[in-house]
């Protein structure tokens, strides 16, 4: 898997971060949506890679996702986000993922 990050987008997580060493964890939430296959994408900043975590490919930061996960995903993702606009636009080559995209901080 590789995500593609622009340079705002970049920009915009080094701020929130406050790290250029930063974790950040694709995720596919599915707390209170239901079943396990009903989820919304989320972005987390974690202190720490866990066992059952595989490497996504990016020249610019440090990415993270569950292998389970990972099936809600293509493998060519990009990241983008608007500057002063306090979310992020993820999107595949097939699909909008979602464009009002937090990051949050779950050190």
């Amino acid at each position: 898997m590789v995500i593609q990050v622009t340079e705002t987008a970049k920009k915009h997580i080094e701020s929130l971060a406050g790290s250029e060493s930063a974790i950040i964890r694709l995720a596919y939430d599915s707390e209170g949506c239901g079943c396990g296959v009903n989820g919304l994408p989320a972005l987390w900043i974690v202190s720490a890679k866990e066992a059952d975590d595989v490497e996504i490919q990016s020249h610019h930061l440090h990415f993270i996702i569950h292998r389970l996960q990972a099936v809600f995903f293509e493998e060519q993702l990009y990241l983008d986000s608007e500057k002063n606009y306090p979310s992020f636009r993820l999107s595949g080559d097939g699909q909008l993922y979602g464009q009002n995209i937090r990051l949050v901080d779950k050190r």
